[in-house]
């Protein structure tokens, strides 16, 4: 952000969105989920702990967009908005949901079906395939009780080294680079010889951590559950060749529309920020035949995002988003200090 721009925000902030509201508030929001856990369980992890949200503040939120006079819609309704085929009178919100963990059913369902909330699930679909590597987990755990991690494989060999639990997660982002870098091909027995892992360690997590595929058909019947896709193996896009990329975000609509007996037209990208997919990936969820994309890139909605369905902005939501927080979500004030004036992110 150049000297203007700060200087934008700072009249943006002072006048406490009465200037960014008309500009850049645009017509609503997609928010990003992951998890839903009671507050017990958030608390059992530290790195991970903003990935879940407790069912409380998820109830909170809702009933805060309710009040505020925001309609919930799902990303068929804003897919037919955005081609021009119905009018929205309201504001809107969209709830997804990434990666198909078994908490969404467990804990999330309940308050959707409570509040009357569409939301759409992103399934992975090597994790109720029970081989999926919730490295993000494993590596919460690996570094409690190991001090080094090494990750060899064809592209060369990277290794971490820390002194502590809190030297190791500073580490995090590039240990996190340094795995959405390998091969897809590559990346299960990489990971699973990393982290010191058994085919049946793994497929015990998938198990206690992710929905399976008849939880998932049975979420597909829910009226307001839409499932969508994830690629087959979390891969960072832009990290792997055309063709791999291709299968993975192919795949995984094919499977799973198998699986539930309904198509599938809706993707989100892993990882999913500026430096994870590129046009490339953008022109083959196209021709895939999705509806939407989502990325993972803070940012509001606008009718211009017609042109770019496949590059939707979302902004993520959990226990730690305060008040101030949620007013610059509404008007405009952080879509502003992430993406300046720009409405369509690419």
């Amino acid at each position: 952000m150049n000297w203007f721009e700060q200087k934008i925000l700072g009249l943006f902030v002072k006048t406490r969105g009465r200037l960014s509201k008309p500009i850049l508030a645009g017509k609503g929001l997609i928010f990003m989920l992951h998890r839903v856990l009671p507050e017990n369980e958030r608390e059992q992890y530290t790195l991970n702990r903003d990935l879940a949200i407790s069912p409380d503040k998820l109830e909170e939120y809702i009933l805060f967009f309710k009040q505020q006079d925001y309609d919930f819609i799902s990303l068929d309704e804003l897919s037919n908005w955005l081609d021009g085929k119905i009018k929205l009178h309201k504001k809107f919100v969209c709830l997804t949901f990434d990666d198909g963990y078994r908490d969404n059913l467990i804990h999330g369902l309940p308050i959707l079906k409570k509040h009357q909330v569409p939301a759409t699930i992103y399934v992975t679909n090597c994790l109720p395939n029970g081989i999926g590597l919730l490295w993000w987990y494993y590596f919460e755990e690996f570094a409690n009780k190991a001090n080094r991690l090494i990750l060899d494989s064809s592209i060369g060999k990277v290794e971490f080294c820390w002194k502590n639990l809190n030297d190791a997660f500073s580490q995090f982002q590039q240990v996190s680079e340094a795995i959405k870098s390998i091969p897809s091909k590559e990346l299960h027995q990489v990971l699973k010889s990393s982290f010191q892992l058994t085919n049946e360690e793994i497929e015990k997590q998938c198990r206690e951590i992710s929905l399976t595929w008849d939880e998932i058909k049975l979420l597909s019947t829910e009226p307001l559950i839409t499932i969508g896709a994830h690629t087959m193996n979390h891969v960072c896009v832009k990290q792997q060749n055309d063709q791999l990329v291709r299968e993975e975000i192919l795949n995984s609509k094919i499977e799973i529309e198998s699986k539930i007996g309904q198509t599938v037209n809706h993707f989100a990208y892993p990882f999913g920020g500026t430096f994870d997919v590129d046009s490339q990936a953008f022109e083959i969820v196209k021709r895939v035949g999705y509806k939407t994309a989502t990325l993972n890139q803070p940012g509001n909605i606008f009718k211009s995002n017609m042109h770019s369905k496949f590059a939707l902005a979302r902004m993520p939501l959990g226990n730690r988003i305060d008040d101030e927080r949620m007013n610059y979500y509404l008007n405009g004030i952080y879509h502003f200090s992430v993406n300046g004036f720009t409405k369509n992110l690419y």
